[in-house]
């Protein structure tokens, strides 16, 4: 009976507490070696609303991964094109079968390791039936993301991991509003010992700061207090924040952040504010060097999806101005 109750307890113990579904101290020690790090960058794959299918760019980057070489593929959200009230349960779980099918297996057999954020249209917070379904596919498919994760107790809609020794922390920025025990849980991340050891901090989340394209030029759009959620970011360390949902690649920096936003692959490209460039769909690719003296020595850019040429940085905007602040363009903030 005594034995019996032990295994009782041990097995409670191992149902909610948090460390036991961590990465192993082996993996997160490999983990913690300064080496070069090729990140490949992915966001707005969806259609339109229901689409179990995907654009011929979509399956065109996927085929690219083992050319391209990366270490690890972040994807800034919307995965699946949910966030519609007629979807039923069956739909939701075709949509997700689709991704499944033509992107994670891929990345899987690629070996891969895939961090990603939930998109609006992946996991609105006004939507229980899509972060259902959304949930239960990503629990069961956890292990297929190839993660060290630090903690992954909140998985898959906040989360942290390690790669190469940088942290990399996905919350939930599937609306406006972060709520206030997810940066409770993000203070403790970035302050712990091992992230004040780690060389560069990223945040991936689905919603921008600044607004940048004029349907998005609202608020609802971005996240809600811009200026004090960069506060935030600045004042735990993170260097860079990755966001989708504005379907347009540009990279900025304010104060000392890097604020990377990622174009689209699915449908809808747009163009930046005060821009009369034809849209056009984008990835991007994120370099960070082993040693790192200053955040110029990360390179970053974005690619045009249609002859995979690199985005001429001087073609964008120098100053992009929104309902909710300005941003200027990276290579320009002094």
């Amino acid at each position: 009976m005594k034995f019996y109750s032990s295994i009782c307890f041990l097995l409670s113990l191992y149902a909610i507490h948090p460390v036991f579904s961590q990465s192993s101290t082996r993996d997160l020690n490999q983990e913690k070696i300064n080496k070069n790090l090729k990140i490949l960058v992915l966001s707005d794959l969806n259609d339109g609303y229901g689409s179990t299918t995907y654009s011929q760019e979509v399956l065109d980057v996927v085929d690219r991964i083992a050319e391209l070489k990366p270490d690890l593929i972040l994807c800034g959200g919307d995965m699946v094109a949910g966030q519609k009230k007629t979807l039923t349960r069956v739909d939701l779980e075709a949509m997700w079968a689709g991704f499944d099918r033509v992107v994670l297996q891929p990345i899987k057999t690629a070996a891969v390791p895939f961090g990603f954020t939930m998109g609006n249209h992946d996991a609105s917070p006004g939507y229980a039936l899509d972060r259902e379904v959304s949930a239960l596919f990503w629990n069961n498919h956890k292990h297929d993301v190839n993660l060290t994760f630090i903690d992954s107790s909140h998985f898959p809609y906040y989360y942290s991991y390690l790669k190469n020794n940088v942290l990399i922390i996905s919350w939930d920025a599937s609306s406006a509003q972060i709520p206030n025990d997810i940066k409770s849980w993000m203070k403790e991340q970035l302050n712990s010992s091992l992230a004040r050891k780690t060389r560069f901090k990223i945040v991936l989340g689905h919603l921008p700061l600044y607004a940048l394209v004029e349907s998005k030029n609202k608020p609802g759009e971005v996240l809600e207090q811009a200026d004090e959620t960069l506060s935030f970011l600045k004042e735990n360390g993170v260097d860079l924040y990755l966001s989708g949902h504005q379907h347009v690649y540009y990279p900025a920096q304010k104060e000392s952040v890097i604020l990377y936003h990622s174009g689209c692959l699915g449908g809808g490209p747009r163009s930046l504010l005060g821009d009369d460039q034809v849209p056009y769909k984008a990835y991007g690719l994120i370099e960070i060097p082993k040693k790192i003296n200053k955040k110029q020595d990360v390179k970053i850019s974005g690619i045009k999806a249609v002859d995979h040429q690199e985005i001429e940085l001087h073609k964008l905007p120098v100053q992009v101005s929104g309902f909710n602040g300005t941003l200027n363009r990276i290579d320009v903030v002094k």
